[in-house]
């Protein structure tokens, strides 16, 4: 039989039971089973009859009663399967050491007997993969094929401390649900000192794992581990069987266990053994529990011969409030390794604020600063400057004389790193927020490295978006007041005074660039108004740095603007002093020069801007054109005045500007345009001829205008004097008229006056030449005028001779009716009278005189 076959069957001078599994004496009956004898050979045989239903009490017979070779088939079938389970027997007896207790690879064995033999199948099914699986725990607890392999993996795992969620939760499951061996190490593995000394327990498992471990604390070999567990697991006062267990363990001759007891009771000195314990992880965790409790036997060793790797942990562990004298031992072995500290010690320090260590601890900390800090890297010694800058958030007020004294330490040690430091490393301190702390409390020797530093050509860009954004985040830290002030011209304050610090010197050009960026990018944040002013200030102040200025600020280009036209209302003076300066070029201060320019004003700034444009040709051919071509507009613009006293004036000009641009022309397409004029595609000569076209087809025109009002008046003045002369001929004609008509109506009158006199007269002295009769003068009509015959042919006779009817209806005061009524009135009478009627006719026909 091979050797898996016998360690699975054979226990020294036992064998195992193939009814039962118990291992019982060889070649007896079984006194568990009462199954008979069986040959060790035929053990394989035995267990395939058990498995195919053969009864105990006839295994014996029917196992002798098999064929050769069927044995041979049934035994080399379970040799085969054994020798695959032992494969897991022996990961488990590799895994066992890693236990407390003993048992669970003979468990492991004893499950898989009751199990073979199976079908291959599901044998293979079980067991896959059947290649050689790795000795790690991880892989065993995770991929294992046989649960009760990968538990007892797990329960190893946790025993070390670095189990997965998996694992944890299967060790679990066993505390809670478990009985037995594999419960009992669960509770231990769980509180195993690998796994802290306060592990992380629900309320469950702490109340199952004090019933545990109450349990087996009657067990020799477990009490002191058990009492652990329930010290671990409890937060209740430790009852006196537990702290006994503890004292036997403590005074034991198992290392670990009195390790273990230790910590549970807080054995200082039995810790402090394991600090030289050949096991790296005992030692460390010794060191680092007996860190945490503040104890002076491991600061006295830290600082006696303590490296940066103990002093790092300690650090990282000691616990608040600090043990006394634990600072000065700290700071010692800083010193003694310099710079390998500097992150852990920051994190330290950061524990409490600077203030609060107390006026000793402050001065400590500065004679630290004073030998240390300017040999750290710039960005540690900046964050230990802002740590010390940092007020306390209860204590706004500001230090007392002696603490900023110890703050102005690490001020100046600072300084002396960072100007130690690399460019990358000064611009990882600029760009750093707490830089801020830093400017808020730089004098006078920090400006000049600031000046220094502003001028570098890797880190000064940084160093300038710095100063830029130095109000926003001094308000954001507190150092400045929350609402900034509102008035129009602010105090430039400390952060102006440190701009222009920087500012201030040689080397000017080199800012230019990187601060015009630095403003383009950051100057829009809140808050700088006071910078606005203090480059305004210095705007006015030095007018040799004005086009500098204007070229590093170009981004506040129009806050200054407004600020000049506050102080100069003139825009031909505001220009003067502009346009060689703006960073926007002549272009934008012609736009601002002619901006509702009044009319009268327009020739002086055209010339201003005809001079510029002369000045500037010869550098910037074509924003001096186009600026020209704007001013040839307004020109133009200007033309279209009423104002005939104005439009001399501008004509004038336009004349000036006509003998002007010839030259200016031919120097435009002589000089090359620059780099910096890209974005302007053309000369724009075109535009300003057809500007100067315009006006000249305006002053055609006016021209033309002006000749036919000329011409008008000339025929308005020739029209008015052939009026005048029609005047006077038609007054002379009506005069003459009148004159005439005077004349006729005189001589009408005289006509009258004759006629009426006649009348008169005929009517008076006419009388017929022949003797007069009675009947003559017999009245026949008493009211009438011709009373009778004779007054009535008188009548007649005096219209005979010649006399003027109407004088003589006049004079007899008739009218053509009356007269008309009387005659016929006579007529009837002469009709019906005959004597009458041939007086009449003798009447008529006697002469009259």
């Amino acid at each position: 039989m091979s050797a898996p076959l016998d360690s699975g069957v054979r226990q020294g001078a036992e064998v195992r039971c193939p009814g039962c599994i118990r291992f019982i004496p060889a070649d007896a009956s079984c006194p568990h089973c009462l199954c008979g004898a069986i040959p060790l050979e035929r053990h394989g045989s035995a267990r395939a009859l058990v498995k195919s239903g053969v009864d105990r009490f006839a295994l014996a017979a029917r196992t002798a009663a098999l064929e050769p070779a069927q044995v041979a088939v049934l035994e080399a079938r379970y040799a085969r399967q054994w020798g695959a389970v032992q494969r897991l027997c022996e990961d488990a007896r590799r895994i066992e050491p890693l236990l407390i207790q003993r048992g669970f690879t003979r468990e492991l064995e004893d499950a898989w007997a009751v199990i073979l033999p199976i079908e291959e199948a599901s044998l293979e099914e079980m067991l896959a993969p059947f290649s050689p699986m790795p000795d790690s725990v991880e892989w065993l607890a995770n991929r294992s094929p046989d649960p009760t392999l990968r538990l007892m993996a797990a329960l190893a795992w946790v025993h070390q401390g670095t189990w997965s969620k998996e694992a944890r939760f299967s060790v679990s499951n066993q505390v809670l649900h478990g009985e037995g061996r594999v419960a009992v190490e669960a509770m231990l593995a769980m509180t195993r000192w690998r796994n802290g000394l306060n592990p992380r327990l629900s309320p469950e498992e702490r109340e199952r794992i004090r019933t545990l471990a109450l349990g087996v604390l009657h067990v020799p070999e477990l009490s002191a581990r058990a009492a652990v567990a329930w010290t671990r697991a409890s937060h209740e006062p430790t009852p006196a069987n537990v702290t006994e267990a503890l004292h036997r363990g403590l005074y034991g001759s198992d290392p670990e266990v009195r390790f273990e007891c230790a910590l549970c009771l807080r054995d200082e000195m039995e810790v402090s053994q394991a600090l030289d314990s050949s096991d790296a992880d005992v030692a460390a965790f010794a060191r680092s529990v007996l860190i945490q409790w503040g104890s002076r036997l491991v600061l006295a060793r830290l600082q006696r011969d303590g490296d940066a790797a103990f002093a790092r942990e300690v650090l990282r562990e000691l616990p608040s409030p600090l043990p006394e004298g634990a600072l000065e031992v700290l700071l010692t072995v800083s010193l003694r390794t310099v710079g390998s500290l500097s992150h852990e010690m920051r994190l330290f320090a950061m524990r409490h604020p600077f203030r609060a260590w107390g006026l000793e601890g402050q001065r400590r900390w500065a004679r630290w600063a004073r030998s240390v800090l300017s040999d750290l890297p710039a960005k540690t010694a900046l964050d230990f400057f802002a740590w010390a800058a940092m007020p306390p958030h209860d204590d706004p007020e500001p230090p007392e004389e002696e603490e900023a004294e110890a703050m102005w330490a690490f001020l100046e040690e600072t300084v002396h790193a960072i100007d130690r430091g690399t460019a990358k490393d000064r611009t990882a301190c600029f760009v750093n927020s707490e830089f801020a702390r830093f400017l808020h409390h730089s004098g006078v020797d920090e400006q000049r490295r600031l000046n220094d530093w502003a001028r570098d050509a890797h880190s000064g860009e940084a160093l300038l978006e710095a100063l830029i954004m130095f109000p926003s985040r001094a308000r954001n830290l507190g150092l400045a007041p929350e609402n900034p002030r509102t008035e129009k011209h602010p105090d430039p304050g400390h952060p102006g005074r440190l701009l222009m610090a920087v500012w201030e010197g040689p080397g000017q050009h080199l800012l230019v660039a990187p601060l015009s960026r630095a403003v383009h990018s950051w100057g829009s944040v809140s808050g700088v108004g006071p910078l606005i002013e203090a480059v305004w200030r210095r705007f006015q102040s030095h007018p040799a740095e004005r086009a500098a200025l204007l070229t590093a600020f170009a981004a506040w280009r129009d806050r200054l603007w407004e600020h000049q036209c506050e102080v100069e209302p003139d825009a031909l003076a505001r220009f003067q002093a502009w346009w060689r300066v703006d960073p926007e070029g002549l272009y934008r201060q012609t736009e601002q020069l002619l901006d509702r320019v009044p009319v009268e004003a327009l020739p002086g700034r055209l010339r201003a801007l005809w001079d510029a444009a002369e000045e500037l040709v010869g550098t910037r051919p074509r924003t001096a054109s186009l600026s020209v071509s704007k001013g040839a507009m307004a020109l133009r613009n200007g033309l279209e005045s009423r104002d005939a006293s104005i439009r001399d004036v501008l004509d004038a000009e336009l004349e000036h500007f006509e003998s002007w641009l010839p030259a200016f022309e031919e120097r435009v397409h002589a000089t090359p345009s620059p780099r910096e004029e890209s974005n302007i595609h053309h000369d724009f000569l075109d535009d300003t001829h057809n500007a100067l076209r315009m006006m000249r087809e305006r002053r055609e025109r006016r021209r033309e205008d002006q000749e036919r009002e000329r011409q008008r008046e000339i025929d308005r003045q020739v029209a008015e004097s052939r009026r005048r002369d029609q005047e006077r001929q038609l007054e002379v004609r009506r005069r003459e008229a009148e004159a005439l008509r005077a004349r006729q109506a005189a001589e009408r009158e005289q006509q009258e006056t004759l006629s009426r006199v006649n009348a008169q007269r005929l009517l008076v002295t006419l009388q017929p030449r022949v003797p007069l009769k009675p009947v003559d003068r017999e009245v026949l009509f008493p009211e009438s005028a011709f009373p009778t015959l004779v007054d009535y042919a008188r009548m007649i006779k005096a219209m005979q001779q010649g006399g003027d009817v109407m004088k003589l209806f006049e004079t007899l005061g008739l009218t053509p009716a009356t007269w008309a009524a009387q005659a016929t009135a006579w007529g009837q009478v002469l009709v019906g009278r005959m004597d009458l009627g041939m007086r009449f006719g003798e009447l008529l026909t006697a002469p009259w005189e």
